[in-house]
């Protein structure tokens, strides 16, 4: 079974970083947990990824240590 992944925004540099264009679904969740606790829920998870995602210094503020888990 296919796992459901989430957009990352990312720029070429990033993608020479190793960035990803996508992460898992759970670890976008739990960014959206601390996102929704900060900016409100005006904006689901889907809605923002139909809008590209979250940029990996999103993510580094929202699970720091992402990068760590996916071995970036």
């Amino acid at each position: 079974m296919n796992e459901r992944r989430f957009p990352l925004l990312v720029i070429q540099k990033d993608l020479d970083n190793g960035i990803p264009r996508t992460i898992a679904w759970n670890l976008a969740e739990r960014a959206y947990a601390n996102y929704s606790r900060r900016y409100g829920t005006s904006q689901s998870l889907e809605r923002l990824a139909e809008r590209g995602g979250f940029g990996p210094t999103e993510l580094d503020v929202h699970v720091p240590g992402w990068r760590k888990e996916l071995g970036l």
